[in-house]
């Protein structure tokens, strides 16, 4: 069985081990798994199993998806509550705005 080639996860994993100032080598033995291992899945473009890459999103203080699919899933949260924030606000102003009418014609 031939495993998918996802490079950009380990970009993005790269990314945050550099951020976190810690050796790839140190990232290994945190998450436990062989220094060689690690290497290996980052040459190749190997998504480990999903408890190993929640362990790594875990230690990186990421989510599994961002990993995965380059997605942070609660920016993606935050810009739908702000998608209905907006809705809602709309929905408001348009009802005052026909109260405001309303009134307008009462007074004029």
């Amino acid at each position: 069985m031939k495993v998918p080639r996802i490079i950009p996860f380990w970009e993005r994993a790269k990314k945050h081990i550099r951020a976190h100032k810690i050796s790839q080598r140190d990232f290994a033995a945190y998450i436990g798994i062989c220094y060689g291992t690690l290497k290996d899945w980052m040459c190749y473009g190997i998504i480990p199993d999903a408890l190993t890459t929640n362990n790594i999103a875990d230690a990186l203080g990421v989510s599994m998806e961002y990993l995965i699919k380059g997605i942070d899933g609660k920016a993606a949260e935050d810009r739908a509550n702000e998608a209905s924030t907006r809705k809602a606000a709309a929905a408001t102003i348009k009802r005052m705005a026909i109260e405001i009418e309303k009134d307008a014609a009462l007074i004029g």
